[in-house]
């Protein structure tokens, strides 16, 4: 993997397939990011860092506050009936493609010596990062090759937790999807490789618009991953300094109560709209993708996001 100011390119003398790991948890959208690398690229490992683990580590460094919170999210998911709604998109998703044959390698931490000694043994030329804990520098810099994290939220203005749905409480209906982006030592601060705004549908809630944020995000993904094996060139760019980083501890009960009131009373309106997904020529010019593959499997009933003309800049482009 070759890369010169952000310009990353894949040559191999062998023309062997570029080699893919994946860093992630163990939800239902983990599974099926996994169960998509594996159908279309080579998947030579899966990281695992279960979601109780996470739990744990924040029990053992005695941050009370943020755990209570982590467990709120968990149960809200659980009593809202949202988790079951998502288990049943991505596993209506997952049942179109074919069972992975990787091999998981389950870990406490992800920047634990066990992750760290896979990443070295597995040499990835791309690693993939989605839903885990936040990475340290040690295995960021450790990576052999491109290191890219699927984001569910709209970068450079909803990093950390929840992007999606503040991006929704907020009503900033231009800002709702997710961002493909190289990972750095600062959260959700690195160069931004591609960006999906999905379909806005009347009656959506921030639960079907994250969903469909990080499915289309993931598809996204995979075809820059074959455009790298492909021979083509892709460009990141410097996402600008603005922004807010939430926590989980940000999604508070009386903010959920208010928007409930407000959806209740049809105050709470999503504007329809089309998708759409923006990508970077290598002289850094942000625009809508233009090249399509045929369908491929996974893709679910919804289908590709289209590209749309009249598509503005990264800075200042719409989504999450």
């Amino acid at each position: 993997m070759e890369n010169t100011r952000n310009h990353w390119a894949f040559h191999d003398a062998a023309h062997r397939r570029l080699r893919v790991l994946l860093l992630t948890s163990d939800d239902p959208q983990h599974a099926y990011v996994r169960r998509l690398l594996a159908a279309r690229l080579d998947l030579v490992g899966t990281v695992v860092e279960p979601g109780a683990a996470q739990k744990r580590r924040l029990w053992t460094r005695r941050r009370y506050y943020d755990l209570a919170f982590r467990v709120y999210q968990g149960r809200r998911q659980r009593i809202t009936g949202r988790a079951r709604w998502r288990s049943a998109y991505f596993a209506r998703l997952s049942a179109e493609l074919p069972r992975s044959t990787s091999v998981i390698h389950r870990v406490d931490s992800v920047n634990s010596a066990a992750a760290r000694e896979l990443v070295t043994t597995l040499a990835p030329d791309l690693t993939v990062v989605c839903g885990t804990g936040v990475l340290g520098r040690r295995i960021i810099e450790q990576n052999p090759g491109l290191m890219v994290n699927i984001h569910g939220g709209w970068l450079p203005e909803y990093k950390g937790n929840h992007g999606v749905y503040f991006a929704y409480l907020n009503r900033d209906w231009s800002r709702i999807g997710a961002t493909v982006h190289m990972v750095s030592p600062t959260l959700d601060a690195g160069p931004v490789f591609a960006q999906v705004a999905p379909e806005l549908q009347p009656g959506d809630d921030d639960e079907k618009l994250y969903s469909r944020s990080v499915h289309q995000a993931a598809l996204l993904l995979t075809e820059l991953a074959l455009d790298l094996e492909e021979g083509a060139v892709l460009t990141a760019a410097a996402q600008p300094d603005r922004g807010t980083t939430y926590r989980h501890r940000d999604r508070t009960p009386v903010a959920e109560f208010r928007l409930w009131l407000r959806r209740l009373r049809r105050q709470h309106l999503v504007p329809p709209r089309a998708g759409r997904t923006i990508t970077f020529s290598p002289e850094g010019t942000a625009g809508p993708r233009s090249r399509q593959r045929p369908r491929a499997v996974g893709l679910g009933t919804e289908g590709p996001q289209q590209p749309t003309a009249g598509v503005r800049g990264h800075p200042d482009a719409a989504g999450s």
